[in-house]
């Protein structure tokens, strides 16, 4: 297998940089400036790796996608066939879950640009689609007898309780915050578990 090349690997270390202060900063607060000091590297070079700032939030919104792809991996195989509800939250919620709180803020911002550039729409919407399904999938194996609304009720429930935990980070949230949305999330499982 070829090693990747130092362009492909500078351009993930900038978008890296560039998620971090997307992440930080928001969308208009991660100045190029910012960026090239997170990434170590001169601006000038910013526009050579990702080209002008239209393409950067192209880049970063495919960066945000394809790590959110990666994570919902992970979720698929760390839950097996048989997982139940109660399963699906102890991983989602897991403090070693490996999510990227970043991914979720800079996919906030992201969200927030689609009025302006309609372009982001479509690959911001598969991937939130793309983990409905996954949770969507999990519920329905584990509990056949559900009705097909209660299911994507509980989804869209147990969804947004886990955006909420990562859209919170800014904050320093205490805690028990995080236990208490996982709580939430187990009581909304639950009520699908208990389905004759």
């Amino acid at each position: 297998m070829p090693r990747p090349s130092l362009k492909d690997q500078r351009s993930q270390e900038i978008l890296d940089a560039y998620l971090t202060c997307v992440a930080r900063f928001g969308l208009n607060g991660a100045t190029q400036e910012r960026i090239a000091e997170m990434a170590g590297v001169k601006r000038p070079l910013l526009r050579h790796y990702l080209g002008n700032k239209d393409e950067m939030v192209t880049a970063l919104a495919g960066y945000v996608v394809a790590g959110f792809s990666e994570s919902l991996e992970g979720l698929r195989q760390a839950l097996p066939g048989g997982a139940t509800p109660s399963d699906l939250v102890d991983a989602l919620f897991a403090d070693d879950s490996g999510t990227d709180p970043r991914l979720m803020l800079a996919y906030q911002a992201l969200v927030v640009e689609v009025p302006d550039r309609p372009d982001l729409r479509q690959d911001l919407m598969d991937s939130l689609t793309e983990f409905f399904d996954v949770v969507e999938d999990i519920l329905r194996r584990a509990t056949p007898n559900a009705p097909d609304t209660h299911i994507r009720a509980v989804t869209q429930g147990i969804s947004a309780i886990f955006v909420s935990m990562d859209a919170l980070s800014p904050l320093d949230p205490p805690k028990v915050w995080r236990a208490e949305l996982k709580l939430a999330a187990s009581l909304l499982a639950s009520t699908l578990e208990a389905t004759p």
